[in-house]
C-alpha cells in the first residue's frame, strides 16, 4: 500500500495493511536530543514523509542561541505572546481586540491570494497519488480565545454578547472560504486544532458548546465532506462529553488527549465510527515511564481503537522532557505492533 492508501483505508475501515503512523516532535525535544532524534524518526519513518519532524527541526539545528531564552512575538492576528525561544507556543500577554471599542476598527490579515491556492494545489497533484495531502480549515474556538484574551473571550461566551457572535461569524466564514479552496485544489482532508478539554472537564458546559459551537462546525465541516473530503479535528484534554456531536457534525479523524479521559473509554466511546489519531500519554508515560511502560500504552491505544479493520492512526508528540529511549521504544513498537492482522492480540 501507498501511504495514501493506507491512510484512506484506516479512515474508512476497509483493511490498511497496517495502522498509518503520524510524527510529531516539538522544536524543543530537537534542541535537548539533536540529530540522534532525527535519526531514529528516518530509521522508522512515518507516512507523512516525516515532514512534521523537518519542519520543526529547522529552526533548533540552526541556531545556537540559548534555547531557555523568554522572547516575544505578534502573530498576524495581532495578538503578542511571550514564549520560551523555539519550544512552544507560549502565552497571550496583549491581545489583539482587548476590548469590544478596538473591535470596530479591528481588521482581519488579508486571505490568501488565489495564487496562493493554485500553487498548492500544484503541490497536491505533485504528492498524489503516494501521499495523503490535508490544509488547515483555519482557526476557531483556540484562535478566538488568542484574539480576545482567555478572561476576556469566557465572560464573552457567558453574557453571550453580539460582539462574541459576529466575531465567531467572521472566523467561519473565513474558514468556509478556506476549506472551498483547498477542496478545489484536491486535497484528502481539512484539519481544525482546537484546544476544549482541561484535565477533566470541558472548558465549558457542553450545553452551550452545543448552542454555540456545534451549528457553527456543521457549516464548515458540510463543505468538506459534501464533497467526499474528510474532516480531522485536534483537541487537548477531556473532550469525552462531546465526541459523539463532532462526529454527528463530520469528523472522521480526531486526535484526543485519550489518555486522561481514559484509552479504553474513549473506544469504547468511538466505537468504530472514526479514526482516532493516537497521542500516546505525553503527561507521564512518554516523559516519566519507562520504554515498556511506552510499548505497552502503544499496545493499549492499537486494541482501543484499531480492531475494526481500520480506525487507528499511530502518533504519540514528542515533548522536551522525552527521552530518547522512549521515542525510540514508541517509535519500534509502532511497528511491531501495528500490523494486521493483529497476532498479538
Amino acid at each position: 500500500m501507498t501511504s495514501r492508501e493506507r491512510i484512506i483505508a484506516a479512515i474508512e475501515f476497509t483493511g490498511p495493511d497496517r495502522c498509518p503512523i503520524h510524527h510529531y516532535t516539538f522544536p524543543g525535544a530537537i534542541w535537548r536530543h539533536g540529530r540522534e532524534l532525527l535519526d531514529l524518526a528516518d530509521r522508522y519513518p512515518d507516512d507523512f514523509a516525516n515532514q512534521a519532524v523537518r519542519d520543526n527541526a529547522n529552526g533548533p539545528l540552526a541556531d545556537d542561541e540559548a534555547s531557555e531564552d523568554i522572547v516575544e512575538y505578534t502573530d498576524g492576528w495581532g495578538t503578542v505572546w511571550r514564549r520560551m525561544r523555539a519550544y512552544t507556543a507560549g502565552e497571550v500577554i496583549r491581545p489583539a481586540i482587548p476590548d469590544w471599542d478596538s473591535w470596530l476598527t479591528y481588521e482581519f490579515p488579508p486571505l490568501p491570494p488565489a495564487s496562493h491556492f493554485e500553487q498548492f494545489a500544484a503541490q497536491v497533484a505533485e504528492q498524489h497519488p503516494e501521499q495523503f495531502v490535508y490544509a488547515s480549515a483555519g482557526g476557531f474556538f483556540q484562535l478566538m480565545q488568542h484574539m480576545r484574551g482567555p478572561d476576556n473571550y469566557f465572560m464573552d461566551l457567558a453574557e453571550d454578547n453580539d460582539g462574541v457572535h459576529e466575531l465567531a461569524d467572521r472566523m467561519m466564514d473565513r474558514n468556509v472560504y478556506h476549506i472551498e479552496r483547498y477542496v478545489e485544489a484536491g486535497v484528502d482532508a481539512i484539519i481544525l486544532g482546537e484546544d476544549w478539554g482541561a484535565q477533566h472537564t470541558l472548558l465549558i458546559h457542553p450545553d452551550m458548546w452545543r448552542r454555540f459551537f456545534k451549528p457553527r462546525y456543521r457549516r464548515m465541516f458540510e463543505v468538506a465532506r459534501d464533497a467526499g473530503v474528510h474532516v480531522w479535528f485536534h483537541s487537548d484534554g477531556w473532550i469525552l462529553d462531546i465526541i459523539d456531536d463532532l462526529i454527528e457534525v463530520g469528523v472522521s479523524v480526531l486526535n484526543p488527549q485519550h489518555a486522561c479521559m481514559g484509552t479504553e473509554a474513549v473506544g469504547e466511546r468511538v466505537n468504530g465510527r472514526i479514526l482516532v489519531r493516537t497521542d500516546i500519554d505525553r503527561q507521564w508515560v512518554m516523559p516519566y515511564g519507562t520504554p515498556e511502560d511506552v510499548r505497552g500504552a502503544v499496545k493499549e491505544a492499537i486494541q482501543a481503537f484499531g480492531t475494526s479493520g481500520g480506525g487507528c492512526m499511530l502518533h504519540g508528540e514528542i515533548g522536551p522532557e522525552v527521552p530518547l529511549a522512549n521515542i525510540e521504544a514508541l517509535y519500534s513498537a509502532f511497528y511491531e505492533f501495528g500490523h494486521y492482522p493483529l497476532n498479538w492480540l
